[in-house]
């Protein structure tokens, strides 16, 4: 289940648990398909305790297993879809960094949605997500990466979506 930690100085329990839990949830995804409706992307927020992958308590290795599920995910979910579905339908993961308890897996059923969310090329290049978290991306999803920016044009944080190509 996904939790805001009001209690960040406490020390974070249950790791395996947690990642297990998590396992299982993308695991739960396997042979799911959701038509399109009414609206244009359907999502799933990564359902974890926030303390487990935002700073302060937050530790890389544990960040890139969490994400390796969202991964799993979402390609259970693009492996799920039927060769007869009619209409748009890409799946993409958002992570957000360093704030991953933002990060969702996503549907989505409009084009030009999923063109504004997706980008056209990956402004953080020559960095990629896989390589500076080590993960396998699942074939046939792509790499797309930018800054975030305050009124200030400050760096906030970086958003990479890793998904079907447009």
């Amino acid at each position: 289940m996904r939790q805001l930690d009001l209690f960040e100085y406490k020390k974070l329990r249950g790791i395996p648990r947690r990642l297990r839990a998590l396992s299982r949830w993308a695991d739960a995804f396997e042979g799911s398909f959701w038509p399109p409706d009414r609206t244009p992307y359907r999502n799933w927020k990564i359902p974890v305790i926030s303390s487990l992958v935002n700073p302060p308590k937050a530790r890389r290795a544990i960040q890139r297993a969490c994400m390796a599920h969202m991964l799993r995910a979402a390609k259970r979910i693009t492996e799920s879809r039927p060769e007869s579905s009619q209409g748009y339908y890409k799946v993409a993961c958002l992570f957000v960094l360093p704030w991953l308890h933002q990060s969702e897996v996503t549907i989505f059923y409009d084009p030009d949605y999923y063109a504004g969310f997706f980008g056209e090329r990956n402004e953080l290049e020559p960095r990629t997500l896989s390589s500076d978290f080590g993960l396998s991306i699942p074939e046939g999803f792509v790499e797309r990466g930018f800054y975030v920016v305050d009124r200030e044009n400050q760096i906030e944080e970086e958003w990479w979506t890793v998904g079907e190509p447009l």
